[in-house]
């Protein structure tokens, strides 16, 4: 048993995975008669769906040059956090989060009645790598949850802070990129081949538009992918999921176009909140959204609900108090945001 194997759950290293029809039979298939199936249909959405995502995967491999091998395709990001609870942390174990960060991690914590322990951001937002240090040598948390960049702050945080505590750290440290794109930054995948205790999140929700669909990728050392691959529900990803992943990753050259517009409002709306007497503050954003501070965001965040704009209000968060997050629109939706702001009467 290898070090990572070690801190699997036993369950799960002596899983036998369900084996499904399309695993059962190797070769070319003209009449399928295996899988209980209907017949009906013939649009390909009446049979199951490839199990292992093959063709996607191959796809990601293509265009987001994330290789094949090292590849999980989940539903969502979110299924990706639970399976790596799941598959790493038994009831009372210990996870670290930063905090503020992503509301979720705490969320799948809870179900799986893990102890969750909170460190804050500096007041910078940047990580507390010290603080972070000395949590993991007292309590050897299974599991450190890093979003970067982070929601809701918005703030890449540097490759040697975040390499510093995946160093540290003798469990898994989990890098969630959902927002990577944005940031002009190539994430931290490629860290895997020296740590591989460490997990990277991806997903095609942000910059690709696929929200709905709910494809979420995980990418992981040898160890940790068979592991996934053997606990993740069989056939986790629909078919229309896969279809509509396929035919957006084919249109990569758009999708770069509409990132370079996203950046560029996002430069736009930083400004100009900043000329707003009632914005105290305009955090710098690596993502598709930008984090204010305002003197009653309540208030605000009501004035925009009036004008049918809705944006998150994050001000009961701790660190957060009177911030709104405000998600990059296109040009017609910023536009109406600024009419409405200008009109806003402190």
């Amino acid at each position: 048993m290898n070090d990572i194997q070690a801190l699997m759950n036993k369950h799960i290293r002596t899983l036998t995975p369900y084996s499904t029809a399309r695993d059962d039979f190797k070769g070319k298939a003209e009449v399928l008669l295996d899988a209980n199936e209907s017949w009906f249909g013939g649009s390909g959405v009446n049979r199951y769906p490839d199990p292992r995502c093959t063709e996607l995967r191959k796809k990601i491999e293509d265009v987001m040059s994330i290789p094949f091998s090292m590849s999980a395709i989940t539903n969502g990001s979110d299924e990706a956090i639970d399976l790596l609870m799941r598959i790493f942390c038994a009831p009372g174990d210990r996870i670290v989060i930063e905090r503020p960060t992503y509301g979720a991690y705490r969320v799948f914590a809870d179900l799986n009645n893990l102890s969750v322990v909170d460190v804050p951001l500096k007041d910078d937002y940047t990580l507390d790598v010290d603080k972070i240090g000395a949590v993991i040598s007292g309590m050897q948390p299974k599991i450190i949850f890093i979003c970067s960049p982070n929601n809701p702050t918005g703030q890449l945080y540097s490759f040697e802070s975040v390499k510093a505590i995946a160093d540290m750290n003798s469990g898994i440290t989990v890098i969630d990129e959902a927002y990577i794109d944005f940031s002009g930054k190539e994430g931290m995948w490629r860290y895997i081949y020296e740590n591989p205790r460490v997990v990277v999140l991806r997903t095609l929700s942000k910059a690709w538009a696929l929200a709905g669909a709910r494809i979420g990728i995980i990418i992981a050392s040898e160890e940790i992918h068979e592991a996934v691959m053997k606990a993740k529900p069989p056939y986790n990803v629909s078919e229309l999921s896969q279809r509509a992943a396929l035919s957006m990753l084919d249109r990569r050259d758009e999708i770069e176009s509409v990132k370079e517009d996203i950046i560029k409002e996002r430069k736009d709306l930083s400004e100009y909140f900043s000329t707003l007497p009632f914005i105290s503050e305009v955090f710098p954003s690596d993502s598709n959204f930008i984090l204010i501070r305002t003197g009653d965001a309540d208030r605000l965040y009501d004035y925009l609900a009036s004008k049918s704009i809705i944006v998150r209000n994050r001000t009961s968060e701790p660190l957060l108090s009177g911030c709104l997050r405000i998600t990059i629109g296109n040009r017609e939706e910023n536009k109406r945001l600024k009419e409405a702001l200008d009109g806003y009467a402190v």
